[in-house]
């Protein structure tokens, strides 16, 4: 089996592009939502796409979700 790897500037790259939805489900795993919107915006960047507000806000909302609303609201992340 052949692996063909991408690199750029000295560094591998991941080649496999991922959706707006895929990113978000991987930045929901992070401890705190800051750190989520950090880590999305990186994966978006990674694909050559932009962040809009209302995807900050899917964002925010699965977020939320994840870590329950009465845990947001209480302790504030």
């Amino acid at each position: 089996m052949v692996y063909c790897s991408m690199i750029k500037n000295g560094k591998k790259q991941n080649v496999v592009k991922t959706t707006t939805e895929m990113n978000i489900a991987a930045a929901v795993l992070n401890d705190t939502l800051r750190e989520a919107e950090v880590h999305f915006r990186a994966l978006q960047h990674a694909n050559g796409r932009g962040t809009t507000e209302s995807q900050y806000g899917d964002l925010e909302r699965a977020w939320i979700e994840k870590v329950g609303a009465y845990n947001y609201v209480f302790d504030g992340e």
